[in-house]
């Protein structure tokens, strides 16, 4: 039996500048974010181990952000709170946890319980309290299943997964059971459904992959249900030190009757992310998602620089807008006279990790 614990740590610092915001509203945002944790091995033997993981950030912010109510102003909480059983081929963790499979980059059908914005400085999902258990079979697959709270009358999410390989390409299954929730961090959290998924993802010359679900309400006549899926490819082209272009076609469609504030049952949207690297020091990225059914779209840019080792410089912005005349009220940018999120801007951001 050996004991062993390292402490870890983040801090990130940043600022934003809105080209448009509301009028009443702050035209820059700010914000301070300190995360300390501890990661260790609380137990050892030969059937086993015990480990875990505590780490909590606390956050300041300022902005129009905060007066749209759009976030917090402080916000001190747990990151990761997890202990983990590891025997070998069966694990079970329980605790706040990271929940996240299925290949796709920009959108996420599979993210039950992603809250990750993917074009963000740093995006990170700030996981879930729940029970999650593992077993790897000896075919290169495993079956894992999770239980999650969800705090109204005791009822539970609870969800099932197969993951394995075929013929060079990496498959999956899934199938959750969601009930009605408070859980108002996650999509459709007030939605009693029954969800089905898969995924796959190979390569041929070009990487490609696929995910999709399928949502079937359980309250409403007739249980309608609702589809989202994505299909990605992706490439490095001997450009420079290698320019990696990535592209997605996302389809939305629901039936009549299906719970959801939007007002179009078919939703399509493509995003493009082309990101390369500047000597050993310096990476440009850049996202375009455009909106086919409404022509809204977003450009987001950034560049990140290694300062020192463990400290880097962020550049980024967004662009937002729509490719047609008519109100500028769609999903990818709005403008409106209360802040919500989607206005242009051009941000600078500190993070650095001891």
């Amino acid at each position: 039996m050996a004991l062993d614990a390292s402490l870890e740590g983040r801090f990130k610092l940043g600022t934003q500048a809105f080209f448009s915001s509301p009028a009443y509203h702050k035209d820059f945002d700010y914000e301070a974010q300190l995360r300390l944790g501890i990661i260790g091995k609380a137990w050892s033997g030969e059937s086993g181990r015990v480990d875990y993981v505590l780490s909590a950030d606390a956050t300041q912010a300022d902005g129009p952000a905060v007066q749209s109510n759009i976030r917090k102003e402080t916000d001190i909480d747990f990151f990761r709170a997890w202990l983990r059983w590891d025997g070998g081929r069966y694990k079970i963790r329980g605790g706040r946890q990271k929940i996240l499979f299925g290949p796709g980059r920009i959108f996420r059908p599979l993210g039950f319980f992603d809250t990750r914005d993917v074009t963000g400085v740093v995006p990170e999902t700030r996981g879930v309290d729940g029970l999650r258990s593992t077993y790897f079979f000896e075919n290169d697959s495993f079956a894992q299943g999770w239980l999650v709270p969800g705090k109204i009358n005791d009822r539970v999410i609870a969800g099932l997964r197969w993951e394995g390989l075929w013929q060079g390409l990496e498959l999956g299954a899934v199938a959750q059971y969601h009930p009605e929730t408070d859980l108002t961090g996650l999509p459709q959290f007030a939605t009693e459904m029954v969800q089905l998924g898969y995924h796959f993802k190979g390569e041929y010359e070009i990487g490609y992959w696929s995910e999709g679900r399928v949502d079937i309400e359980q309250t409403q006549p007739g249980q309608p249900a609702r589809f989202d899926g994505v299909a990605g490819v992706d490439y490095t082209f001997n450009v420079g030190e290698g320019l990696h272009v990535l592209a997605e076609y996302f389809l939305s469609a629901e039936e009549k009757g299906f719970p959801d504030e939007r007002t179009d049952r078919t939703v399509q949207q493509i995003g493009v992310s082309l990101d390369q690297p500047i000597g050993i020091d310096k990476t440009w990225q850049i996202f375009f998602i455009y909106d086919m059914t409404d022509a809204t779209f977003q450009a987001v840019p950034q560049l990140e620089i290694s300062l020192v080792e463990d400290l880097y410089l962020y550049l980024h912005g967004r662009w937002g807008g729509k490719a047609e005349a008519g109100p500028k009220k769609g999903r990818l940018f709005r403008k409106t006279g209360l802040f919500n999120g989607t206005e242009s801007l051009i941000g600078l951001a500190l993070v650095g990790y001891f």
